[in-house]
Formats: C-alpha cells, structure tokens, sequence
C-alpha cells in the first residue's frame, strides 16, 4: 500500500488496496479479460490487477515509470506488458475489454488532442468494452490544497507532486526520488481540468455512453464537494 502525508489526505486515503478493489468492483471483469492501463506509472494498480488474473498491459510515457514498474512486476511475479507510448499515438484495435486511466493522467494536450485520445480509447475497446477514468475534479480543486507525497512500500522511491490550479489549467510539479541512489528526477506537466458536462459531451462524441460518475475510491457519489470525479463509461453498439 502507498503511504500519503500532508495536505493531500483528504484527496485519496485509498491507497493501493482500496483503489484496486473499487476498479475491480466497477469493471466486473473475470479473471483472464485483458486490460489496459493507460498511463500506468509505477505499475501500482496494473501489478494488483495482475496478481488477480487479468491480462494486463501498461502503457506510459516516462521509460522511468516504466523501468521501476518492470522490476517491481518481476519481484511479484506477475507477466505484464509495459510499453513506453505516448497514449496520443495509441495504436490497439479492440484487443481491450477494459482501458483504465488513473490519477489525473489525462488532459496534458490541446483539447482537440485530448477528445482525439478518447476516440483512440474506443478504438482500443472490444465491443461493450469499458473505460474508466479518475480526474482531478475542478470544483473542488479550487478550495483545496492537492500537493501530495507517496512513498513506495520498498521504501526506494518517493514521489512528490506540487499542483496549482488557475483558470481550469492545472500545473503539476513531480519528483521522483531514489533513496538508494540520491537520485532525484523531476518533472513538470501542465494539464487541461475538464468538468463533468465537458468530459460527457467529449465522451458521447467518440462512442462512449456514461454509466456511473463517483467522487472517490469509496465508492461515494460524484458532487461539486467531491475529491476526484471518476467517470465510468461503455463503448456503444
């Protein structure tokens, strides 16, 4: 389980655990469906998922993420394919019967950039597949502090985030830091906080039908006073 501190509490006291077990939840997947996690970072959520019978695939950015998630499969393990992509340039044909996107990994790109990577998504879904995707909600981002601080239950790597929130443009601050090493490896993003009408109407334009809308890993209801905004959704006929 990850370890959180700070002002971020009240955004996700989930942890690894509960995250995990509220995708399973939702999804409804039997063991040996395949899933793709988008933007997977360190892998926490696609090990979990692993260890529980999917066909996972993980897919991100940062060759990083990537190098800690392949060791840490490894030590579980579990057979995982990783793959260092930018998630605008998806290339999969209804190989998923879930695709996840976890912790504000989406809206890094201009918005036409962002509803073409929905459409990808679709792309990427077998038929009635589903999608699942945690944002920042915006509403609520706008009274409250969202730095956060994790710690790998290894203990080798911290990974600390600094989020500012001005006109719907989030600019978040990440460290990755090895405590072994000393390395420190940081980086900077600027993303676009969609709300909910917004991600609907993109979501409808690209074949996909909102089935549930949920302010946290709990389970609770989505609202303007709501931590996240996690929007679970189904490829149309």
């Amino acid at each position: 389980m990850t370890h959180e501190i700070g002002d971020y509490k009240t955004y996700s006291l989930a942890g690894t655990d509960q995250e995990v077990r509220f995708i399973t939840n939702v999804l409804n997947l039997s063991p040996g469906q395949s899933i793709l996690d988008l933007y997977c970072g360190y892998g926490r959520h696609a090990i979990e998922l692993a260890k529980q019978g999917f066909e996972v695939t993980g897919v991100d950015a940062t060759q990083d993420f990537l190098d800690i998630a392949a060791q840490k499969a490894q030590e579980a393990n579990v057979n995982i394919t990783f793959t260092k992509e930018d998630m605008r340039e998806l290339n999969y044909v209804q190989n998923f019967a879930a695709v996840i996107n976890m912790f504000a990994a989406f809206g890094y790109f201009t918005d036409d950039e962002n509803a073409n990577i929905i459409k990808l998504v679709v792309k990427a879904l077998q038929p009635n597949g589903l999608f699942l995707i945690d944002l920042l909600n915006r509403d609520w981002m706008v009274h409250n502090n969202l730095n956060r601080y994790w710690r790998h239950p290894s203990g080798e790597y911290v990974l600390t985030y600094k989020v500012e929130l001005e006109k719907g443009i989030v600019t978040m601050k990440r460290q990755l830091i090895n405590q072994v090493t000393g390395t420190k490896t940081q980086y900077q993003f600027v993303l676009r906080a969609y709300s909910l009408p917004e991600m609907v109407k993109i979501f409808r334009s690209s074949g996909l039908s909102v089935l549930s809308t949920y302010g946290g890993f709990d389970g609770r209801s989505y609202s303007s006073e709501t931590p996240r905004m996690i929007i679970l959704a189904k490829k149309n006929p």
